[in-house]
């Protein structure tokens, strides 16, 4: 692992199957909307040995005519919405703050969970993502400083704190203490 910058970090491994999952996604999602991912996919990202059933995705809010765009290719792709099939339904879910997944059809498992974005911190990660570099490939996390202070202080199930817990591990040197104090401070307080 190398980091580069503030921004970027570069991640030199064998890319595992829930790796290949989630590049093959985001290949498509990227091309309808900014994104970032949350939670356990990036402590996994980070070398922490633990498995997940679903990548965590945050998107702006989009019109409805952008999501079914977005809907369309993901089918074209051979991705299937495990929640409900009608597009409509599937719009509604988003529009009142659920999240909808997505898997290869007919499968269940691994699946993307994408929501829109509800929160300020939300938008947060949205407009200062990190950039992962790997398997030639690029994608969108929040902020690691984020990503601990939220299963710090909101999450705190003890898997979340031990995904924290690495995070910081590997990371150490790199974080902005200051920064990650600041999320903590407004997360505890909320």
């Amino acid at each position: 692992m190398k980091f580069i910058d503030a921004k970027t970090i570069q991640i030199d491994r064998t890319l595992n199957s829930i790796d290949e999952f989630t590049l093959a996604f985001i290949e498509i999602l990227e091309k309808h909307t900014p994104y970032v991912i949350i939670s356990g996919y990036v402590a996994i990202l980070f070398g922490r040995n633990r498995s997940t059933e679903d990548i965590d995705v945050i998107i702006p809010t989009c019109t409805k005519e952008a999501f079914f765009s977005l809907h369309k290719d993901l089918l074209s792709h051979g991705y299937w919405c495990i929640n409900v099939e009608d597009i409509e339904e599937l719009y509604d879910l988003l529009t009142s703050k659920h999240s909808i997944r997505f898997a290869v059809e007919p499968s269940l498992s691994p699946n993307v969970e994408i929501k829109f974005a509800k929160d300020h911190y939300d938008s947060v990660a949205l407009q200062h993502p990190l950039t992962i570099l790997i398997g030639g490939k690029q994608l969108k996390t929040s902020l690691l400083e984020l990503q601990i202070a939220y299963k710090e202080e909101v999450l705190k199930s003890n898997k979340d704190l031990e995904d924290a817990k690495h995070i910081r591990e590997v990371a150490e040197g790199y974080l902005n203490l200051a920064l990650l104090n600041h999320y903590k401070k407004e997360l505890h307080e909320k």
